[in-house]
């Protein structure tokens, strides 16, 4: 019979047979390779050595400088082990990097408390079953360098005669501060340049606070269009040498009407430029949750009250939550108070940066 059947046929039919079965031997090896490639897109997995030594990577993460172990107890809620980790970050700030290392990991956090005098207890397993209850100690004897960013900001008002008359007086801040000033005053915009700051644009918005006609005829006026807008913001922002964003003091009238505010947050959003809101009502400022939802870097804040009181405030910010601002009046006292703030920063692990990098 089989020689009744054409050559062409049996040849045809062996090489049907072939592609058959090299496509069933690879199918696995192609899914695999899609499985990989998925896993890749949602997040890089944590290696068969990321997950044996957990305890391990953790003690790195919140970089332990110390362990103590106790002696067993009969009370389970007794820790049996002490870590002792540099001050500079709160203990909130380090169990979340503890959790979120154990999750990375494949782990599961048991128990997690903050107690007091800068301690937290933790309890959680990894693939080498459950690690006993570990106490979180931060000690004060270390800190953590660069563990938090303080942005030191003067404010430099269209009355201020310092900047002018005592630009030196500012040589007392060897470090990284920040200089607010008027867009519409060039004079001081010349010697901001000239010294060791970063410069931060203040551009005046419709308010009948304003009291000199320089800034009322500079003004981000009401019902100005969104082309109107760009051309004046390009135009204030090159003097600073196309600085990323702005802040206003005043300009409670001009944010406080619906629809100049809606085209000035089409702008910042289109122009991906920063808006640092200082004016005095709460009513006269941007959402929140409108500018989070259009990605919108937006910050609101007060000015401040030259006083020691404030700086430990901003400090304290800075270490619970890893970023502040200290936001103060160009003045003499503002700056007998600062000069001294490299020696209080160093020991929590504080930076100096610019305002940008804290928004």
């Amino acid at each position: 019979m089989l020689f009744k059947i054409p050559l062409k046929i049996l040849i045809g039919g062996v090489i049907f047979l072939s592609l058959i079965l090299i496509c069933i031997n690879l199918g696995p090896d192609k899914n695999s390779k899609k499985q990989e490639e998925v896993s890749q897109e949602f997040g890089q997995e944590p290696s068969i050595s990321d997950v044996l030594l957990l305890n391990k990577n953790l003690k790195s993460i919140l970089n332990v400088h110390k362990e103590i172990t106790l002696k067993q107890k009969n009370d389970t809620n007794a820790a049996t082990e002490i870590w002792l980790v540099p001050n500079g970050m709160s203990i909130p700030n380090y169990m979340l990097r503890a959790s979120r290392e154990i999750e990375r990991c494949k782990g599961k956090v048991h128990w997690m408390k903050e107690i007091k005098y800068n301690r937290a207890l933790l309890k959680y397993e990894g693939e080498q079953g459950v690690y006993p209850l570990t106490e979180i100690r931060v000690i004060d004897s270390l800190w953590l360098p660069n563990s938090s960013k303080l942005a030191v900001v003067l404010a430099v008002n269209e009355k201020n005669q310092l900047l002018k008359n005592k630009p030196e007086l500012l040589e007392k801040l060897n470090y990284t501060y920040n200089l607010l000033i008027l867009s519409s005053r060039p004079e001081h915009l010349e010697i901001g340049k000239k010294l060791n700051a970063n410069l931060i644009p203040w551009i005046p918005m419709e308010s009948s606070i304003f009291s000199f006609s320089t800034e009322k005829s500079n003004q981000i006026k009401i019902g100005i269009t969104e082309k109107e807008l760009t051309s004046k913001l390009d135009e204030a922002l090159k003097k600073f040498n196309n600085a990323s964003g702005f802040a206003s003091f005043n300009g409670e009238d001009f944010l406080a009407h619906d629809a100049s505010v809606e085209h000035f947050g089409n702008v910042l959003r289109d122009k991906k430029l920063w808006f640092w809101d200082l004016t005095k009502r709460n009513s006269a400022s941007l959402s929140q949750n409108e500018c989070a939802r259009k990605n919108i870097r937006f910050r609101k804040d007060y000015l401040d009250e030259e006083t020691e009181a404030q700086v430990t405030k901003a400090l304290e910010a800075a270490r619970k939550s890893g970023r502040s601002i200290l936001l103060f009046a160009l003045t003499e006292k503002s700056i007998n108070l600062l000069k001294n703030l490299p020696e209080q920063a160093e020991k929590q692990g504080t930076r100096f940066v610019s305002a940008e990098e804290v928004f």
